[in-house]
């Protein structure tokens, strides 16, 4: 315990002085992005960023050195970029480097057609919030099985997506929609197997799938209405990591598909 505590405490010194190394370059790189005129050359802007800290990380010996300081697997692996631990230290380090980015260039990246991508935002949650009044769990177009309605409203769904405003940072903002989307599917199995997951089995009938998941999901969005759902869905879609795949990626795809069915949905009420 005193190791990881020592270990963990290391990382966080040796990546704050590791950022700081080519702070020229990371001003540098921020610039050109605030003065990109579409979103997409900002995001061209990030991915070099992104690429140029990789190159650094493997040259930096302040970085390389940490393996020898892991605490969760065995010291003759730690030298070798494959350990787990020093695996998730890189990607730790990537996180805070855009962070840092995100940081002092929010409102430039988040609302890059300002006041009327804003109002854009501002009118579909108004409309959301009169869907609300409609939108029960046996809604036409929502139609929830009636045997997850016990688990409804799905309250530890809702407190990730409520967590949006709250991140700066793409990965940040993406880690609520796959959190909000992977606790959706815990609360559908409980609710759908019941007693069995008491008993150790299971009954691969009860096992939630996508067509489960998408009417829940479209149920607590519209419930939850984050605000600037709009921006945040191209902010992510914009700056997505390239690396995105498997479970995240099929999260994040359910979620973009259920917030177009809400616009379906809007747009049949008008």
């Amino acid at each position: 315990m005193k190791h990881q505590f020592f270990y963990e405490s290391l990382a966080s010194l040796v990546t704050a002085n590791f950022l700081r190394s080519f702070d020229e370059q990371f001003r540098e790189y921020r610039r050109r992005s605030r003065e990109a005129p579409m979103a997409d050359e900002k995001a061209e802007v990030f991915y070099e960023y992104c690429e140029f800290v990789n190159e650094r990380m493997v040259e930096d010996m302040s970085i390389q050195t940490l393996g020898i300081n892991h605490s969760s697997c065995d010291e003759r692996e730690c030298v070798s970029n494959e350990c787990p631990s020093m695996e998730a230290h890189l990607k730790e380090v990537l996180r805070l480097a855009e962070v840092n980015f995100f940081s002092l260039l929010f409102n430039n990246a988040f609302l890059p057609n300002g006041d009327a991508q804003l109002q854009k935002d501002v009118m579909f949650r108004q409309r959301l919030n009169e869907l609300q009044v409609t939108a029960s769990l046996d809604h036409p177009d929502i139609q929830i099985p009636a045997r997850y309605h016990r688990e409804a409203p799905w309250t530890p769904a809702q407190y990730h997506l409520n967590l949006l405003p709250a991140f700066k940072s793409p990965s940040g903002k993406l880690s609520c929609v796959i959190s909000c989307v992977f606790t959706i599917f815990k609360l559908l199995f409980v609710g759908a197997s019941g007693l069995t997951v008491l008993d150790g089995t299971t009954d691969e009938s009860s096992v939630p799938g996508a067509d489960d998941l998408m009417p829940v999901l479209i149920y607590i969005i519209i419930h939850c209405n984050p605000p600037n759902l709009l921006s945040t869905i191209e902010y992510i879609n914009y700056f997505l990591p390239r690396n995105i795949s498997g479970q995240d990626q099929y999260m994040w795809m359910q979620f973009s598909g259920a917030v177009e069915f809400i616009k379906t949905m809007l747009q049949r009420s008008t």
